[in-house]
């Protein structure tokens, strides 16, 4: 089907025709608008001409009921029932003879032609038969208003998707210049006038979610750069950091408008992601090169040292965070595996940018701060055995006083933790979509305007129900049968409360139609000889009342266009399309629901063998559960597996593997406790969170690792070293991650929620537990050199200076 999105224009005032008279105006404008775009591209006969036309943006515009109430009043004969219309005939039989005296009447003495009260007998007889088209007329004023009128709508088709694109955009913008062009206030004081339906909802929330996304990336980008200036006490240090970072947000950008032309709503965030995330790298470098320096090293020899030394740990740093945003990439859920190729690329650029930017920019830097005042200069570093982190020495005294305590208050949590595993591990996906949705959406907006259009249609003629396409009409009925029979099975019990096609808005078969049509005929035929015997002046109203003479047969075709568009494709094929209408009680904010919805309707296989795929809200959402449950763990699984080998790769020894996956295993573990216990559930955007947290957990442990064998297996001058540039990277990420947590889209929230516990376990598992466990095993020289590797020798050691 074309597009199919709608655009809700509400006019809200007390007086009713106020509001009529605003909807009348902007219909026309509108009206006269598409008019002369059609009329554009008919004229032109090739691309390049209808490229000049303005694109046509509105498929159909509905001001009202108007064309169905008028197609109902010539056909409402043809609703009535086949026994209704038999029951009508033999009552007018039978009225015909009591006024031809044919038979007496038994209720009156008086004779019937001379009762002056034959019109409303004749009346009587007929009334029943104007029932049912009266039903289907929802709207008695042929406006879309409230009973009361105080709100009248307006609603257009557009030929857009509706989900925030171009033409959405300009159609929008479009009905907004022609809404302030006709002034609301001068129809009454006081009118309001809102948009609601598919484009306003999906373009404010992508407005929103952009605004957020910057203030966000902003916000985090000043923090991030307040907490390098204070721990470098040096406003260059911004300079030297941020330009890599810089690097990988605008690769990993540009990666996503050369491969995909847009970016997803995750990735949005993704800048501020990125640059939390990935100035870690450049703070490690710049730390090492600041050690060198305060160790009394000159710069040119610091600087060739500290990339030496710190090579190892950022290519593994930024091998493992690459590797956990690129194992989003073998899901098959497009946004997932979207937001994995654009972190992939953007923490890839970081690395491959900061041995040659770094190196460089203190070059340059230390030149310019020559000529420069010396308050404008960097600080000496501190020359206390090259320690930059007074907080590194602090921590190295409570680790030296509470190794024990600090291992076994570890390994309490984690049995805590573990406790809680196994309930929360058996279904750890969120149901409720209601906690994953915007919080404001219905109180302001275009959210609230769209409460009030629910006011004026609430599914009045306007098909409520999700929408199922067929390959052909003739597969209709046969569909129906079978989902209606599949839904009646359900062990939970049914959930359709019916099923709605372009038939049940038709009097029937055709058979059934000719049938009622010789009925009508005999009933014209015995109206007209009654009304013959009424008196003159009662004639004129009497044959008013009976069936018209050009009743004929009535198709799809002949349906008014606002009830035949919701049953027509782009193509001009009528009767393909059909609604499920589902029970009042049914919530749509269930995901298990929308489950059992999916498996009722998402693959029917008809009596032909053909198997019919539809799509619909709950066969989207149920995918998007599905892909949870399926693409979950295999991404974990590859991202664990992946960082793993590479883990392995470079401690090259077995039990410095261990050490380092184990505290990997450790931060993961408490984070997931900690979801059970706080009753986070995962849903479709914060479980990225956790093969993104497997890329930290093993960058942290294997820093404080790798600087405890280049330093012979000293963990209190690793420590000492490595805790400040640790610290200050798991700050940075922490602002990265938790800028998410200012959106407004709750499964954003949860996505930064998630990602700040695992940042903050992975951090405390390796700056506390690591080096506790690594002190408890240099108690044993076999276990110490078990470690070290070849670095027991001491070699590295008295080249770190120590």
């Amino acid at each position: 089907m074309e597009g199919g999105a709608s655009l809700i224009v509400i006019a809200r005032s007390p007086e009713r025709s106020a509001n009529e008279r605003f909807i009348d105006a902007l219909a026309s404008t509108l009206h006269h608008r598409r008019m002369e775009r059609s009329a554009c591209h008919a004229y032109c006969q090739d691309e390049p001409c209808r490229q000049t036309c303005p694109p046509e943006t509105i498929r159909a515009i509905e001001a009202g009921a108007h064309d169905v109430q008028a197609y109902f009043a010539r056909t409402r004969w043809l609703y009535a029932s086949i026994e209704e219309l038999e029951q009508a005939e033999q009552e007018l039989q039978e009225e015909f003879a009591r006024r031809s005296g044919l038979v007496p009447d038994l209720e009156t003495s008086t004779p019937p032609a001379s009762s002056g009260g034959a019109p409303s007998s004749l009346q009587d007889r007929l009334q029943n038969l104007d029932r049912k088209p009266a039903a289907l007329q929802d709207f008695p004023s042929g406006y879309f208003s409230t009973p009361d009128g105080g709100m009248v709508a307006l609603r257009l088709i557009s030929r857009s998707s509706g989900l925030g694109d171009h033409t959405s955009s300009m159609l929008l913008r479009e009905v907004e210049e022609e809404i302030q062009a006709l002034s609301p206030r001068s129809f009454h004081p006081s009118m309001e006038v809102g948009l609601a339906g598919d484009i306003p909802n999906a373009i404010a929330e992508q407005r929103s979610i952009m605004t957020e996304a910057a203030w966000a990336t902003a916000l985090s980008l000043v923090m991030i750069l307040l907490g390098v200036v204070f721990f470098y006490r040096s406003p260059w240090s911004i300079l030297i950091i941020g330009l890599p970072a810089f690097c990988g947000v605008g690769g990993g950008y540009a990666f996503a408008s050369l491969a995909f032309g847009y970016v997803n709503t995750v990735g949005a965030f993704l800048g501020a992601i990125i640059l939390g995330n990935g100035i870690n790298y450049p703070i490690v470098l710049l730390s090492r090169y600041r050690d060198f320096l305060a160790r009394g090293f000159a710069p040119e020899t610091a600087r060739v040292e500290a990339v030496i030394n710190a090579f190892r740990a950022e290519l593994v740093g930024a091998s493992v965070a690459s590797i956990a945003y690129g194992s989003l990439m073998v899901t098959r859920f497009r946004g997932f595996s979207q937001f994995g190729a654009i972190g992939f690329v953007g923490m890839l650029l970081v690395w491959l940018s900061i041995v040659p930017l770094v190196p460089a920019l203190l070059v340059l830097v230390e030149r310019l701060q020559r000529w420069l005042p010396p308050w404008l200069r960097d600080p000496e570093p501190r020359r206390e055995k090259g320690d930059l982190s007074p907080g590194g020495r602090l921590l190295v005294q409570v680790i030296q006083r509470a190794t024990i305590p600090a291992v076994v208050g570890a390994a309490m949590l984690a049995v805590l933790a573990a406790t809680r595993l196994p309930s929360f591990l058996q279904d750890p996906w969120e149901y409720n979509f209601a906690r994953l949705g915007s919080k404001q959406s219905q109180t302001r907006g275009a959210g609230l305007w769209s409460v009030r259009a629910s006011e004026v249609f609430g599914g009045k003629m306007n098909v409520a129900g999700a929408l199922l396409l067929t390959d052909r009409p003739e597969q209709v009925q046969d569909l129906k049968r079978r989902i209606l029979a599949a839904d009646a099975m359900d062990p939970e019990g049914s959930l359709i409360h019916s099923i709605l096609t372009v038939d049940d808005l038709l009097p029937g078969a055709p058979e059934e139609q000719r049938r009622k049509l010789e009925i009508l005929a005999r009933i014209r035929k015995l109206g007209a000889r009654i009304v013959a015997t009424m008196p003159e002046e009662e004639r004129q109203e009497a044959a008013a009342l009976l069936p018209p003479n050009d009743l004929t047969l009535v198709s799809a075709a002949d349906l008014p266009p606002l009830l035949r568009r919701r049953f027509e494709e782009s193509n001009g094929v009528v009767g393909a399309v059909f609604y499920v209408r589902y029970r009042n009680d049914v919530s749509f904010s269930d995901g298990r629901i929308l489950l059992r919805m999916a498996r009722t309707t998402g693959q029917v296989k008809l009596d032909q063998g053909t198997t019919i795929t539809t799509a619909s809200r709950a066969t989207v959402f149920a995918e998007m559960i599905q892909s949870m449950e399926r693409d979950g763990p295999l991404a974990t699984m590859v991202a664990l597996g992946s960082v793993s080998l590479v883990v392995i790769l470079a401690t090259r020894t077995p039990l410095g593997a261990a050490l380092v996956l184990g505290s990997l295993a450790l931060g993961v573990l408490w984070l997931a406790g900690a979801l059970a216990f706080l009753d986070v559930r995962l849903n479709f955007l914060n479980f990225i969170a956790l093969p993104i947290t497997f890329g930290i957990g093993c960058e942290y442990p294997f820093n404080v690792f790798d600087r405890t064998r280049l330093l012979g297996g000293d963990v209190d001058q690793a420590l000492q070293r490595s805790a400040g540039p640790v610290a200050l990277c798991s700050y940075t990420t922490v602002l990265g991650y938790g800028s998410l947590m200012f959106a407004d889209n709750q499964a954003l929230q949860s996505f930064g929620k998630v990602a700040v516990i695992g940042e903050l376990a992975c951090t405390l598992a390796a700056l506390v537990i690591l080096p506790a466990v690594l002190r408890l095993l240099n108690r044993s020289r076999s276990l110490r050199d078990a470690y070290l590797g070849h670095y027991a020798s001491g070699e590295l050691r008295q080249q770190e200076g120590a």
